[in-house]
Order: C-alpha cells, then structure tokens, then sequence
C-alpha cells in the first residue's frame, strides 16, 4: 500500500488526516484498520477520535448516526415496522388473590385511605372557618392622612 511506504517510519503519529475526496487512499475500505495497525500511537484518524478519552461517546454517536441512516432516505422518512409490545397482555393489570388474608389487609387499607380523606376534608372546613372567625375580629384599619 501506497501510505506504508510514505509513513512507516512515524511510529509516534497520533494524529493523521487523510479523508479527502481528492486522496487515493481514501478508496481503500480497510485505509482505517491498515492505519490502526501500523501507528500504535494513533489517537485520531481523519477527526475521529479511536483511542483515549472521548473515543468511547465518539463511537456511540457514529452508530447512532449510522443506524438513523436508515431510517432517512432523501431527506423523508421511511416506514418503520409495527412495534410489538414488550410484555404479554395484561402484564401491568393488578393480580387479585383468593388469598383471604390478603383480601383483608386490602379492605383495611381502603377503610383507613377513606377515613384519611375524612380527616382532611373536616380539617380543611375548620381551618377555613377559623381564618373567617379571625379574619371578621380583625377587621382591617385604615389609616387617612
């Protein structure tokens, strides 16, 4: 290969650039591989980072392109399959048990949630009947000048 013979001898490259419409070696499928094994110090090649911090979401972000690609053609989107659901039917419906004890515990939780709205509702009446008792032995003054 052309770039083996050109820069054999850099054996501390990091960084090389090479992406070009204009390039040769560009036209090489495996230019991307034959670099990584030629250059073990190689951080970034044609601006993508391959090792070191960074590489990591830098791959992420690629595969996410390259699987979008195929969702897009000219610029429309294209059909995407019928979903199917993850779980079967009736997955998140509440199991009810035969269970008698379980039956009871569940009627005392309701019995209790019910008097809890009771309380609140007689709460919420005597802190409105107070504020009007205070707000009427209060009545606002006001001051001429």
């Amino acid at each position: 290969m052309l770039l083996s013979a050109c820069l054999l001898g850099l054996r501390k490259l990091e960084n090389i650039r090479l992406k070009d419409f204009s390039n040769p070696v560009c036209k090489n499928v495996s230019r991307r591989n034959t670099i990584l094994e030629m250059f073990p110090n190689i951080r970034v090649v044609d601006g993508e980072m391959v090792t070191g911090r960074g590489s990591d979401l830098y791959h992420l972000c690629r595969d996410i392109d390259d699987s979008l690609k195929g969702l897009y053609k000219n610029g429309s989107e294209a059909e995407i399959p019928d979903c199917k659901p993850w779980v079967e039917e009736g997955y998140w419906d509440p199991k009810w048990s035969n269970n008698a004890i379980i039956d009871e515990a569940y009627k005392q939780f309701h019995d209790v949630l019910h008097e809890c709205k009771l309380l609140n509702n007689r709460a919420s009446h005597v802190i409105t009947q107070t504020e009007r008792a205070l707000s009427n032995k209060n009545p606002t003054k006001h001051c001429v000048l």
